[in-house]
This record gives structure tokens, C-alpha cells and sequence, in this order.
């Protein structure tokens, strides 16, 4: 009898430690304690170009090739170099033909080689240093957690 109750208690144990961290997690989620990571740009999940073999850093302006996007565009070409040995996996590229989507808004978008915009930064974030150190390190994060893509 004394094995049978060990027996079942060790059972208890095991199934417990397999649910616990689902209780835990739905209780910890239910009571808004968890936070999701911290972006810089915003985040999209929109499709807006067709596919290609590399990442692309696409400076946008609906009204076409105006100074704020040789600007935007000047700003691309800097981030792409400031990502180092990546560097060769990114191109930036200048949309003066309204290439996007008419939904866009003025800035640099972040797509994939599967044509979807990931980011979008506005020229507000790209105007100070700072904010461009945040983003070379944002898109150098997102390469290098991308490896199979482009």
C-alpha cells in the first residue's frame, strides 16, 4: 500500500511540474505583467513589393523625387554601410516611381526578400544621431536574426 501512495505521489509531482509553467505563463499574461520587446521603428507586416534575393531599405515619398527623399535615400545608403560584413545583404533603394503601396507614408521601410515591409522609420527618427544608432543596431538585429532570408 505504502508504494502504491509513493508511487501516485511521485505521478502527482511530475504531472504538476509539466503544468505549472502553463499556469504560471496564462496567470503572468492575464494580469499584464509580461511586456513584448521594445522596437524603435514600427513594426508593419504589409505586403509591398514583389520578391527578391536581398533585403531592401526602400527611401519612400508619395509626392515622388522630391528633397526629402534624397535625403531619406542618402540616409539609406549610410545604413547599409554602417552594417558591416551584413552589409552585402541589404541594398537601399530609392522609390521615386511610387513603387509602394499608396497607403505608405513618407520614410524608410525595411522589406524582406519575400516583399513584405517589416519596418518603417520616419525621417523625424533618421534626424539625429541617436536615432540612427538605434536603428543600424534595430537592422542589424533583425538581419542577423534572419539569416535563412536574403
Amino acid at each position: 500500500m505504502l508504494l502504491k501512495t509513493k508511487s501516485r505521489l511521485i505521478l502527482l509531482a511530475i504531472l504538476g511540474l509539466c503544468i505549472a509553467p502553463i499556469v504560471l505563463a496564462q496567470w503572468l499574461w492575464s494580469n499584464g505583467q509580461v511586456q513584448g520587446g521594445q522596437s524603435y521603428g514600427q513594426l508593419l507586416a504589409q505586403p509591398a513589393l514583389s520578391r527578391d534575393a536581398q533585403w531592401r531599405l526602400v527611401a519612400h515619398d508619395p509626392a515622388g523625387c522630391t528633397a526629402s527623399l534624397h535625403s531619406l535615400a542618402q540616409s539609406a545608403q549610410q545604413l547599409q554601410i554602417a552594417q558591416g560584413k551584413e552589409r552585402e545583404r541589404i541594398r537601399s533603394v530609392a522609390a521615386c516611381d511610387s513603387t509602394l503601396p499608396q497607403q505608405f507614408s513618407v520614410g524608410l521601410y525595411l522589406i524582406d526578400p519575400h516583399g513584405n515591409a517589416v519596418i518603417f522609420y520616419p525621417p523625424e527618427q533618421l534626424a539625429q544621431v541617436l536615432g540612427r544608432q538605434k536603428v543600424i543596431r534595430e537592422i542589424g538585429k533583425i538581419l542577423k536574426n534572419n539569416r535563412g532570408l536574403g
